[in-house]
C-alpha cells in the first residue's frame, strides 16, 4: 500500500534543505561544534597570548586547521609548535592525527 505525503514532501526538494535535515537527525552539526570549542580552549591554553592571533579555521576527520594572522607566526606554528599543539590536542581527548597552519588573508 502506498504511504501517504504530505503535500510539503511532495516532489523535489532543495539540496539545502535536505542536508540540514539530515544534520539535525544525525548530529553532524554539533559534533564538528563541539570539537571547534574544544580546539579553541585547547589552544588558548597551550599558546596563552599569542593565541589571539591563531583561530581554528576548522576540525575534520583528524585534522585540526589553524590560521595565522601573520608570517612571523605562521613560521613559528609551522616549523617549531605543531608537534607540540598535536600531542595536546590528543591529550585532551580530540582524535586528531594532523595539524594543518595556514596564513590569514
Amino acid at each position: 500500500m502506498a504511504k501517504d505525503y504530505d503535500r510539503a514532501d511532495a516532489g523535489p526538494q532543495p539540496i539545502g534543505d535536505i542536508l540540514k535535515k539530515i544534520v539535525r537527525k544525525d548530529g553532524f552539526g554539533k559534533k564538528a561544534l563541539k570539537g571547534r570549542r574544544l580546539a579553541e580552549k585547547v589552544l588558548a591554553g597551550s599558546l596563552g597570548a599569542l593565541a589571539s592571533h591563531v583561530s581554528v579555521a576548522s576540525v575534520k576527520v583528524g585534522v585540526v586547521t589553524l590560521e595565522a594572522d601573520s608570517s612571523a607566526l605562521f613560521q613559528e606554528l609551522e616549523s617549531f609548535q605543531r608537534q607540540k599543539l598535536l600531542e595536546t590536542f590528543r591529550q585532551a581527548g580530540m582524535n586528531v592525527h594532523e595539524v594543518r597552519v595556514t596564513l590569514a588573508h
